[in-house]
């Protein structure tokens, strides 16, 4: 498996022999990432449905189309969050979305933007892409706060731009570019 490293965090790719560390993180924070995420489908919750899903994320990797991380603290196993670029075009484009989220417990310890800068890293040096899109909730503070801090710039209001939890909700959309 292929891993990325920043001072405190390990960043694992998507993998199928991750099923049962990122069902249990699911599991967890269900409640927590409710009111911010799609409504997810039953078998999201289940380490056979969470097993289909990372075997899709690998092939999605192994054609440079999406890489999703899975975030642990250094010396434990357990996920404690997720960074992915993806919807990844190269050409004259050379661009990609931005996605993260970290466990309840462990939000307000700066794992978002350590896990977020390794990913520009990836993405800038790495895959040598121009821009990184993101979008977020004009409510979702912390994430605005990761933007800043990395120096995302605005872009504007997306309205009713990404269906979470079965409403079609407006997103600030930013932007990153590789100068």
């Amino acid at each position: 498996m292929y891993h990325l490293f920043t001072e405190r965090l390990v960043l694992t790719l998507s993998h199928p022999r991750l099923a049962g560390e990122v069902c249990r993180f699911n599991i967890k924070n269900r409640d927590a990432f409710a009111d911010t995420e799609p409504t997810r489908p039953r078998e999201y919750y289940t380490h056979s449905g969470v097993r289909t899903i990372l075997k899709e994320e690998d092939k999605a990797s192994r054609r440079c189309e999406e890489f999703r991380f899975w975030i642990s603290e250094k010396g434990s196993s357990e996920v404690i969050g997720t960074v992915c670029i993806s919807n990844i075009l190269f050409g004259s484009v050379k661009s990609c979305y931005l996605s993260y989220k970290i466990a309840a417990d462990c939000q307000g310890k700066g794992y978002a933007t350590e896990a977020v800068d390794e990913i520009i890293n990836l993405a800038f040096r790495t895959l040598q892409l121009h821009r990184i899109e993101s979008y977020v909730m004009p409510r979702n503070a912390k994430s605005l706060r990761v933007m800043e801090k990395l120096g995302f710039m605005p872009e504007g209001l997306s309205k009713r731009c990404l269906e979470v939890n079965g409403v079609w909700e407006d997103h600030l959309r930013f932007s990153l570019l590789n100068e």
